[in-house]
C-alpha cells in the first residue's frame, strides 16, 4: 500500500491535476462556505439577475478569443505563442467595444422590453469591460498552460474567487443590490493584475510583437470550428437561466443558480484539471507514440470512480441540504439539485476527454455535436413549460437530451 503511494506521488499527471485541483477546491470552499451568508444576504430574484448576466456574458466571451487561445500550447516556440496571446487581446478589444455600442442601441435606441432583466439594469454597462477581462485571463491560463506553470494557474483562480467573495458581502452588507455583479468583475481583476504582475516578462513580449495576421491565418481554423462549437456548448449549459427567466420568473432563476452554482463543484474542481492536464499530455504522448489510447482509458477510469459516489450522494441528500444549509426558501433549489445531478455526472467523465477532439483537429465535428446538444437542450426546456408548465419538468427533459448527448461525445472522442 504504501509502495502504491509513491507510485502515485511520483505519477506527474497525477502531480499536475493535483497542483490544479488543489487550488480550484480551495476556491470552491470559498463559495461553498460564503453561499449561506449570501443566500441571507440577496435576495432569491437578485441571484436569478447575477446568473442570467454571467449566462449572457460567459456566451458572448467565446466569440471574444476567437478561440485562439486553444492555439497558444501548439507553436514550437514561445515568439509565436506571444502573437497568439497578442491577437486574441486585439480581438477581445474589438469584439467588447462593439458589444458596448449594441448594448447603448438596444437600451436606448430600440427601447427593447427585455423580459430576462439583463437590459433593465445599469450593470449590463459593466458586461463589455467583463468579456474583455474574461479574454485575457483565458489567454494567461493557456500561456501558463503551455508552460506548466500550474500553481500559478491554480493561485489566480484562488484569487479571482476570494477577491468576488469578499466584494460580494461587503457590497452586499452595505445595502448594494448588484454587489454579486460588480464583484465578478472585480475579481477577475485582481486575478489578471496578478498574473501579469508574476510574470513582468510576459507583457513587454505580447507588445513587440507584430504579424498577427500570419497566426490569424495559420490557426485560422480554430475561429471557424469552434466559434460555433463553443458557443452551442456554452448556450447547452448557459441558456438555461435565460430561457428560464423568459419562461418562468427571476426567482426559479435564482434557484436554479443556486443548485447548478453547489451542484457544479465537483464538475468544477475535477475536471477543468483533468482536462487540461490530460490535453497536454496527450499532446506529447501523439507526438511519441503517434496515440493516446492507454492514457484514455486511464483517465476515463479516474473519472468514472471519482463522480459516482460524489453524485450519488447529491442525488440522495440535496433537497435536504439545501433547506438545512440556505434556508427554508431555497427548498426548491435542492428539488432541481436532484435533477441536474444525473446529467452532472455523465457529464463529468465527458468533458475533459473531450479535449481530445482539439488535440486531433477534429473540431468540425465537435462543433456539429455541439449546435445538435444546444438546440435540443433548448427544445427541451421548452417542452416542460408547454406541455406541462412546470420548471421541473424543464430541467429533467433538458437532463435527459444532455446525458445522451455526452454520451454520444464520448463514443466520439475515444474513436
Amino acid at each position: 500500500m504504501i509502495e502504491r503511494l509513491k507510485q502515485l506521488s511520483r505519477n506527474q499527471f497525477l502531480r499536475n491535476v493535483s497542483t490544479l485541483a488543489f487550488g480550484t477546491i480551495i476556491s470552491q470552499a470559498v463559495v461553498v462556505g460564503s453561499s449561506p451568508i449570501l443566500s441571507r444576504i440577496y435576495s432569491v430574484e437578485q441571484f436569478g439577475l447575477l446568473s442570467v448576466f454571467t449566462s449572457i456574458t460567459v456566451f458572448f466571451a467565446v466569440v471574444s478569443t476567437g478561440r485562439y487561445e486553444l492555439a497558444i500550447g501548439l507553436p514550437d516556440n514561445d515568439e509565436k505563442s506571444a502573437k497568439i496571446f497578442k491577437l486574441i487581446i486585439a480581438i477581445g478589444a474589438v469584439i467588447s467595444s462593439l458589444y458596448l455600442a449594441i448594448i447603448l442601441l438596444l437600451k436606448h435606441g430600440l427601447r427593447i422590453n427585455d423580459h430576462t432583466g439583463f437590459l433593465n439594469q445599469n450593470t449590463s454597462y459593466l458586461a463589455p469591460l467583463y468579456i474583455f477581462f474574461v479574454a485575457t485571463f483565458s489567454a494567461l491560463g493557456y500561456w501558463n498552460q503551455r508552460h506548466k506553470n500550474y500553481k500559478k494557474i491554480t493561485i489566480a483562480n484562488a484569487v479571482q474567487v476570494l477577491a468576488t467573495t469578499l466584494f460580494s458581502i461587503a457590497l452586499g452588507l452595505l445595502g448594494y443590490p448588484q454587489g454579486m455583479i460588480v464583484s465578478l468583475i472585480i475579481g477577475i481583476l485582481v486575478a489578471v493584475i496578478y498574473m501579469f504582475v508574476t510574470d513582468l516578462q510576459l507583457l513587454p513580449m505580447i507588445v513587440k510583437q507584430r504579424g498577427l495576421g500570419e497566426v490569424a491565418r495559420e490557426y485560422v481554423s480554430f475561429p471557424r470550428y469552434m466559434i460555433l462549437s463553443d458557443l452551442s456548448l456554452t448556450a447547452s449549459q448557459q441558456f438555461i437561466p435565460i430561457l428560464f427567466s423568459v419562461l418562468y420568473s427571476p426567482t426559479i432563476v435564482g434557484f436554479f443558480s443556486m443548485a447548478n452554482r453547489m451542484l457544479r463543484l465537483p464538475n468544477i474542481v475535477i475536471t477543468s484539471s483533468i482536462g487540461n492536464v490530460f490535453r497536454n499530455e496527450a499532446i506529447d504522448e501523439i507526438r511519441e507514440k503517434g496515440e493516446c489510447m492507454r492514457l484514455y482509458n486511464s483517465t476515463f477510469k479516474k473519472l468514472l470512480y471519482m463522480s459516482l459516489p460524489s453524485y450519488l450522494f447529491l442525488f440522495i441528500v440535496s433537497p435536504i441540504l439545501f433547506e438545512v444549509v440556505f434556508g427554508k426558501q431555497w427548498l426548491q433549489a435542492g428539488t432541481f439539485a436532484r435533477i441536474i445531478s444525473v446529467f452532472l455526472f455523465v457529464e463529468f467523465i465527458a468533458t475533459p476527454l473531450n479535449t481530445l477532439f482539439y488535440v486531433r483537429e477534429k473540431q468540425k465535428l465537435l462543433m456539429w455535436l455541439q449546435v445538435m446538444n444546444a438546440i435540443v437542450g433548448a427544445v427541451m426546456i421548452y417542452f416542460g413549460q408547454y406541455f406541462f408548465n412546470s420548471p421541473s419538468w424543464s430541467l429533467i427533459l433538458f437532463s435527459t437530451s444532455s446525458i445522451i448527448f455526452n454520451i454520444v461525445l464520448l463514443y466520439y472522442s475515444k474513436k
